[in-house]
């Protein structure tokens, strides 16, 4: 049997601690060597670190379980989920490394990526992931998604596994510690250029990087559910990603039909607002702070 690890990122939010209920018992039943929990310490509700010792010992998984607690802040890192992601990777056991986020309920399909890495030069590969719906809008979502997941190319998904020894190689420290999200600079007002619109999050970071040099597999299977609501469904992100793409030159009915079928409206508003952009542009907001929830926020 292939030994490998799972690390999970965790900020301790109270909708996690509902969450990692329902997901974390199923990391134990792929079969992991190892299951490294990347806690933001202090956590945002002390609550989560009691959930987690529960589950770990009703499942009797002490012995392959670790709670990693990384400190909130300082060390001269940007992101905090970053620096957790890091650290777990680098306290893994094994080169086989399984990325799960702590909203995702897996299933056994994400062994075929985990089976991938490390051989034939490839450093990452992924499995597609499903939300799962809540209302009529994520249904429709859901709907489109799948269409459109069996009508083309399966691209990066965030549900992934890598080969240690090529991680280690394209994304060391000092670059890990420069990653920041635009939510961030907008935040703390920092200067926001055209390339930040792109809004990747560190996985997609990680993935940029690992492609470069080594292959990236991206598989049609289905490896998780997704709990909490995509990244992608976020008005902010969809509109950070309509001024990237109108800056690229995208055309407008390419781009309206994508709006559709994604139900992404702010998609659109942030493509109206970047056309014409240049790629030196600098952008000012202001920007109220308000949580948008989900896990990993």
């Amino acid at each position: 049997m292939t030994e490998f690890s799972i690390v999970t990122p965790i900020k301790g939010t109270k909708e996690e601690q509902k969450i990692i209920s329902k997901t974390l018992p199923f990391y134990y039943s792929v079969g992991p060597s190892e299951v490294i929990l990347s806690v933001d310490d202090p956590p945002e509700d002390e609550g989560v670190i009691s959930e987690i010792k529960s589950i770990i010992e009703n499942h009797h998984a002490q012995e392959i379980t670790r709670i990693l607690k990384v400190k909130v802040g300082g060390e001269g890192w940007n992101d905090q989920q970053m620096k957790a992601r890091y650290t777990g990777f680098l306290k893994a056991e094994y080169d086989r490394i399984l990325q799960v986020d702590v909203d995702l309920i897996i299933n056994k399909n994400v062994l075929k990526a985990v089976e991938l890495v490390g051989k034939n030069n490839v450093g990452l590969a992924s499995c597609s992931r499903l939300p799962l719906p809540k209302n009529f809008l994520n249904f429709y979502r859901l709907f489109a998604r799948i269409a459109m997941h069996y009508l083309r190319e399966s691209r990066f998904a965030g549900l992934y596994a890598v080969w240690k020894p090529f991680w280690l190689e394209v994304e060391p420290k000092e670059v890990a510690k420069k990653y920041t999200k635009i939510k961030a600079k907008v935040r703390d007002g920092k200067p926001v250029t055209i390339a930040d619109f792109y809004a990747p999050g560190d996985d997609t970071h990680l993935n940029d990087l690992m492609a470069k040099k080594y292959r990236c597999v991206y598989l049609k299977d289905i490896g998780g559910l997704v709990l909490a609501d995509e990244w992608e469904n976020r008005p902010f992100i969809q509109y950070c990603k309509g001024v990237y793409f109108a800056s690229l030159g995208r055309r407008m009915l390419p781009t309206l039909a994508k709006t559709i079928i994604r139900a992404h409206p702010y998609y659109f508003c942030g493509y109206l607002h970047g056309r014409g952009v240049k790629g030196d542009s600098q952008f000012s907001f202001s920007w109220h702070h308000k949580a948008e929830g989900g896990a990993n926020a």
